[in-house]
């Protein structure tokens, strides 16, 4: 942090008192790591979950202790007493204190609650809440005994004030998880999803495909084992499904400009939500019949019912968002045309559909029985009829070629493979996924990369491969696969799939010399305001990173819709302070918490039994039942993280 010089600071407990010392003495503050989501620079005090810091002596301590437990008490859930009344006795402790009507005894009593708060409190906001608060006691006491002996209110100062929480920085999309599972263990499912849908807008959806990036970060994972998080936002969207209720839209904007979207993947739908909901006028042209992206086309109906996202889509065209299916842009319509027909902004959000090349000889040839992952998980989705053919041998080691694999199996090919160039400690799918394709019966080798096709006239009969040997970590992070010298072999197939990774298809940007695409064969669009080089053009999600979760291209549509809002608004897309904030995550730092001992034991989330799920795509994955949902919702241990700042903004 770009402090001049700080002048007190108990952040993780390690005390640096500079009062009454020069800049040029005082301790190092680069080693407080604090999570400050502002500009250092213009910082005066901040209070956190683990301390606090004064930067300006001016700065009233016990005014932010106040402010900063008044932010706590909004959170206070009311399942202990301990946690419930502790913190309302220090607000309104610390409200008299400030009005000047302290008494004799009130320091001592604000330590005795704050103590017994972190000794019984039982979820880590009520143990960590009473922490700056008993600094602020311990290292400013006598601003607490001025207060009392001379009974003079003072004027509180504005404070910014962020509430996160470890799971809530984990996921891209920042949603309130601690509040909406707390909401399902009160048995208010609807007011859960409505708080969800105020960060993705396809909450069964993500229910069931997230990655779940927050269970990893979950304090859990030290105890029992993580919160079944995105099984419980299926749980709220599964609910809605099933009471047959159709969610209120709030329209907060009206006679806005009209916008288009490229595009009706997770990205797109997303953007193009929140700029409905904020009164725009938004056109989603869409290449294929359906909306989803990848996720209606990609991802196959044993993990995503199409009955899900088609409600999902629906009740976003709900919101005034318009979709045009069998609409090329590129082709069908330009980037000129949409100029010409009055949109004021363009987001382009084509997500990454082709299929990469595996780069050996002959797969560029048209050879029958050679087939792209990203195309055939199309096929399937779409209703294309596939003929099972005898040994089908799928390429990669993500998610698409377990898809592919997977899929193989239920439309009844009885010999499926895959073939990964690294071993299963690096391969990219979800554990849970590979797991089911064993069960299932795909057989897996490990360590092999091909390097031909071998054919007999028109058609393929099998591939030329080696072994491999993992050497030292590549730009990725995972070890590097090398030949391995007079290891080739010849694995037979009569069908291979190649699915090693995706690109983006940006022909719909031909002829816009304006907007710069990468090296990498992606747009080169600002990774925080989504603008591309061309004013008015935004892009975001797959076809900016590349392949990413769905959760991120939610996110990133969601950060594209704030930026064109500004834009349309302002007239430049460059975000305001706050704004730039807001798309930052803290560095939440070790707590001084007390850990928690109390076990309880996970929720299953079931699965179809092998025998059930072959051959078509029913639902693998068992939502949870009602009872179930509120158990596991009652493992959370609300890790709050509160902040509050005061500076010269």
């Amino acid at each position: 942090m770009d402090f001049k010089k700080v002048v007190f600071s108990s952040w993780a407990g390690k005390v640096v008192d500079n009062r009454g010392l020069e800049a040029e003495v005082c301790a190092p503050v680069e080693e407080l790591n604090l999570p400050l989501e502002c500009d250092p620079a213009r910082v005066k005090a901040f209070m956190g979950w683990d301390g606090f810091l004064v930067v300006d002596e001016k700065a009233n301590v016990v005014d932010m202790a106040y402010a900063y437990a008044r932010e706590v008490q909004k959170l206070a859930c009311g399942e202990c007493a301990v946690g419930r009344i502790g913190i309302s006795v220090i607000v309104e402790t610390l409200g008299r204190l400030l009005k000047g009507e302290g008494r004799e005894g009130d320091i001592e009593l604000l330590q005795w609650v704050g103590k017994g708060m972190k000794d019984n409190a039982k979820c880590v906001l009520g143990q960590t809440a009473p922490v700056p608060v008993l600094d602020s006691i311990e290292y400013y006491r006598e601003a607490y005994l001025d207060l009392i002996k001379n009974k003079k209110a003072i004027s509180a100062p504005a404070y910014h004030v962020k509430v996160t929480a470890p799971c809530m920085e984990a996921c891209p999309a920042h949603l309130d998880i601690p509040g909406y599972i707390e909401l399902i263990r009160n048995q208010r499912q609807d007011a859960s999803l409505e708080l969800i849908r105020q960060g993705v807008c396809l909450p069964g959806t993500l229910g069931r495909v997230c990655t779940a990036p927050c269970e990893e970060v979950c304090k859990r994972n030290d105890i029992d084992g993580p919160l079944a998080i995105r099984a419980l936002k299926r749980h709220a969207a599964d609910w809605e499904m099933e009471v047959g209720q159709i969610p209120p839209v709030s329209i907060f904007g009206e006679g806005g400009e009209k916008v288009s979207v490229v595009g009706a993947g997770p990205a797109g739908l997303a953007a193009g939500y929140n700029l409905a909901l904020a009164g725009y006028r938004v056109t989603i042209f869409e290449e294929l019949s359906v909306a989803g992206g990848m996720a209606a086309v990609g991802i196959p109906a044993y993990r995503l019912p199409k009955a899900v996202l088609d409600r999902e889509v629906d009740i976003i065209r709900g919101a005034g968002v318009e979709i045009r299916f069998n609409t090329r842009v590129g082709r069908d319509i330009t980037i000129a045309d949409l100029w010409k027909n009055g949109y004021k902004a363009i987001f382009v959000a084509v997500g990454a559909h082709k299929g990469r090349a595996m780069g050996v000889e002959g797969e560029d040839r048209g050879y029958e029985g050679f087939v792209d992952g990203v195309k055939f998980l199309r096929d399937v989705n779409l209703g294309k009829r596939v003929v099972p053919v005898g040994r089908v041998v799928v390429v990669g080691g993500g998610d698409v070629a377990v898809d592919c694999a997977r899929s193989c199996l239920r439309l009844g090919f009885k010999d499926v493979n895959i073939l990964y160039r690294r071993s299963r400690v690096e391969m990219p799918a979800r554990e849970g996924e590979i797991e089911g394709a064993i069960e299932e019966g795909v057989k897996i080798s490990y360590l092999v990369a091909p390097t031909g096709i071998l054919t007999e006239g028109t058609g393929l009969v099998g591939l030329e491969c080696v072994k491999m040997e993992l050497g030292e970590p590549d730009a990725s992070g995972r070890r590097s696969p090398v030949p391995v010298e007079g290891s080739e072999f010849v694995v037979n197939a009569d069908m291979v799939i190649a699915a090693i990774g995706q690109e983006a298809d940006l022909s719909c940007l031909a002829g816009e010399d304006k907007v710069k695409i990468s090296r990498y064969g992606t747009v080169d669009a600002d990774p925080e305001t989504c603008q591309s080089s061309e004013k008015g053009i935004f892009s975001a999600g797959d076809c900016v990173t590349g392949p990413a979760i769905l959760i991120e291209a939610v996110a990133a549509g969601n950060r594209a819709a704030r930026s064109i809002d500004r834009y349309l608004r302002k007239g430049e897309a460059v975000s305001s302070a706050g704004a730039s904030r807001a798309g930052q995550s803290a560095a939440l730092s070790a707590q001084r918490e007390k850990e928690s001992t109390i076990s309880r034991a996970p929720q299953p989330v079931g699965c179809l039994p092998v025998a059930g799920r072959i051959p078509g795509f029913p639902e693998v994955e068992v939502g949870l039942t009602r009872e179930a949902a509120q158990e596991e919702a009652k493992r959370c241990l609300r890790c709050y993280r509160v902040m509050l700042w005061q500076s010269d903004e």
